[in-house]
């Protein structure tokens, strides 16, 4: 008999014909698998599950799952042996420029748990708000959290955004994970990004001029600076009541699209480079990320940073960096060679916010897990995850569309790696399991809007870009000359 299963596991063996009794008689942890494989056995006496931890027994049960949507009234006699190939299988959710509210959140967590997936990169801070309570610096979500309005591209509403995650919420969002044998990886964007901050905490900038909360997207030139110790201090601080929240081995500190003009005028910043022997602006950005990184470090934690942060050349090699962006000058594979590690997420590829006419379901599927410049350090490649950028995605219904099916196409590409069976067997098996997400109340876009005609694609991209201005992309080259 003919069985979907997403992702493809590594091993099924038919077992003759009969029907496997429904019932689990067996559930173990087996330390002679590795901590994610799972070997799973069905027939006529029941079903038996053996993992080589407790999240690979998980991925067992949500293996059983698929196999009842599709035989309800009889299971096949089989048995499956599987585990994946990279380590890190992460999925993200922007929750700093449109809040989503914990029970969508979880929605969201249950589903990539299905489709084993076992990191949530949970993005909740930018220049546009900061969503979660702090207790240290109670005015980063009572003054952070605030937008007076939204102004991204061509949408526009004076609707004030002000709202956070409590701290008991956001400790039943990491138990809720944990239960699913998900970790979670708090992202605190620095030195850019810091809006939402610096409109709390104004000292914290190179000038210490009061500024709100930013209402619109793009690159914004107020980061934190660098020569003053009280940043460190608060960075520090911020970390510590995070680290109350979140257990995880992971941090992200972010790192990317941070411009350097007011740290080339400032006077601390320029004194900081002097003191610390530092070549350029890139390299400074390096001491901070550094820093910040040791600080983890002694708390036995580990940094995640965006691929920019690598540019100095002077990154920590114990910091992974997670590649996004076009590496033109290498600094990755630089990074990679002196014995770091990375988490590929390229724009092309794994961003789900950009429309299907852009990045579609096969595009995604795609996306080289072992890309020919990193060839030579590919062992050091973690695995991958994709994105959901919200700056034009204001409710769940329209994450839950542009996240799905896309994310169960990555689910696949970080658990098979090369030896994914390619997107045709991918697409016919996800038709076969499609009422998994209506069993899920996940919103899913409907197949014919998964690879779309080229006339429908253009449309797309077309309408699409209208969100950026010839004014606002002026302004963005400017920005990005001085990163």
């Amino acid at each position: 008999m003919q069985i979907s299963v997403i992702p493809e596991p590594k091993r099924i063996i038919e077992d003759g014909g009969g029907a496997a009794k429904a019932a689990v008689i067996e559930r173990k942890i087996d330390q002679k698998l590795q901590e994610e494989e799972y070997r799973l056995r069905l027939n006529k006496d029941g079903i038996s599950i053996a993992g080589g931890s407790e999240r690979a027994c998980l991925y067992a049960e949500a293996t059983i799952e698929q196999l009842k949507v599709q035989c309800p009234e009889r299971l096949p006699c089989l048995t499956i042996e599987d585990r994946p190939s990279h380590p890190w299988r992460a999925f993200h959710i922007d929750c700093a420029r449109h809040f989503f509210p914990s029970d969508e959140l979880k929605k969201m967590i249950k589903m990539c748990a299905h489709f084993k997936m076992n990191r949530f990169h949970w993005h909740f801070m930018d220049d546009q708000g900061w969503r979660i309570e702090c207790s240290r610096y109670p005015l980063l979500h009572q003054i952070g959290a605030v937008r007076k309005g939204d102004h991204f591209g061509c949408y526009h509403s004076e609707e004030i955004e002000d709202r956070y995650y409590t701290r008991d919420e956001v400790k039943e969002i990491v138990s809720y994970c944990e239960s699913l044998g998900i970790e979670v990886v708090p992202e605190v964007d620095m030195p850019g990004h810091a809006t939402a901050i610096l409109a709390a905490y104004p000292e914290l900038g190179c000038h210490g001029k009061k500024m709100e909360v930013a209402t619109r997207q793009g690159i914004f030139r107020d980061i934190l600076c660098c020569g003053k110790e009280e940043v460190f201090t608060f960075i520090e601080n911020v970390l510590d009541d995070l680290m109350d929240l979140f257990p995880s081995k992971y941090f992200h500190i972010g790192g990317d699209e941070a411009p350097k003009e007011r740290w080339k005028k400032c006077p601390l910043c320029q004194k900081r480079m002097e003191q610390e022997g530092l070549a350029n602006m890139q390299q400074l950005q390096g001491y901070m990320e550094n820093r910040i990184a040791a600080y983890l470090k002694e708390r036995g934690r580990m940094a995640v940073v965006w691929n920019e942060a690598a540019n100095g050349g002077n990154l920590d090699p114990d910091t992974i960096v997670q590649l996004w962006i076009e590496d033109k000058e290498h600094m990755v594979e630089y990074h990679l060679a002196k014995g770091g590690k990375a988490i590929l997420s390229p724009v092309k590829n794994c961003y789900c916010d950009y429309p299907y006419g852009v990045t579609s379901l096969e595009t995604v599927y795609q996306l080289d897990d072992s890309p020919g410049e990193l060839a030579e350090v590919k062992d050091r490649i973690l695995g991958t995850e994709c994105l959901a950028w919200t700056e034009y995605i204001r409710d769940a219904g329209k994450l839950e569309t542009m996240c799905w099916p896309r994310y169960a196409a990555s689910a696949e590409v970080g658990w098979c790696g090369k030896e994914r069976p390619g997107y045709l067997s991918f697409e016919k098996r996800l038709k076969a399991l499609l009422p998994l997400f209506e069993a899920y109340g996940i919103q899913i876009t409907e197949e014919s809007g998964w690879v779309l005609p080229e006339e429908e694609a253009k449309r797309q991209k077309e309408e699409f870009q209208k969100n950026f201005s010839e004014e606002s992309r002026e302004e963005l080259k400017k920005v990005q000359e001085e990163i």
